[in-house]
């Protein structure tokens, strides 16, 4: 008898592990599944292809360089968001963003962006890159990062979220 209700106990709780599975699947499609895909429809996969995304993060780092605070912002979806870096508050608003741009780039007399890597998935973009900046006094300082860009159906960028070091930028600014 203890043999068949070992079995039992084995097998309920593998059907109860299997249930408990399947009901995780189910509520994580449902709850991460529309967030994952932002605020773009999954039809933008279809509109953009790899080669107009990449185009498009070549111009936003062309703009950065250019250091013309239009430009920059005309990649923006009018209601785009700019988090940069991560942990800062977001800026919200094409003109919003010429704004923060705008006074970003007041202490630099030169940038200079490399995109080292780009690599796109679906209407998303991960992208290495490195900045080359020289302040209006002569100072040097590079900044490594990694951004995440996502864009809508017409090209532009709907959400962009820049990683690198807020701290170890500072301390080159101010050595």
């Amino acid at each position: 008898m203890s043999t068949l209700k070992r079995l039992y106990d084995e097998g309920s709780r593998g059907l109860a592990s299997l249930v408990l599975a399947v009901a995780l699947i189910v509520f994580a499609s449902a709850t991460f599944a529309p967030s994952a895909r932002g605020a773009v429809s999954p039809s933008t996969i279809d509109n953009l292809t790899q080669d107009q995304i990449e185009a498009a993060v070549e111009e936003y780092f062309a703009s950065i360089g250019s250091m013309n605070v239009s430009r920059f912002a005309n990649n923006f979806a009018a209601d785009g968001v700019l988090e940069d870096p991560v942990g800062t508050p977001a800026v919200q608003g094409a003109s919003t963003i010429a704004a923060y741009f705008g006074a970003i780039i007041a202490p630099f007399s030169e940038i200079k962006p490399r995109v080292q890597e780009v690599i796109v998935c679906g209407h998303e973009a991960a992208v290495n890159w490195k900045l080359q900046l020289t302040t209006t006094t002569g100072k040097k300082i590079t900044i490594d990062g990694m951004g995440v860009f996502n864009f809508n159906q017409d090209g532009k960028l709907q959400s962009v979220r820049e990683f690198w070091d807020l701290a170890a930028f500072l301390a080159q600014l101010q050595s």
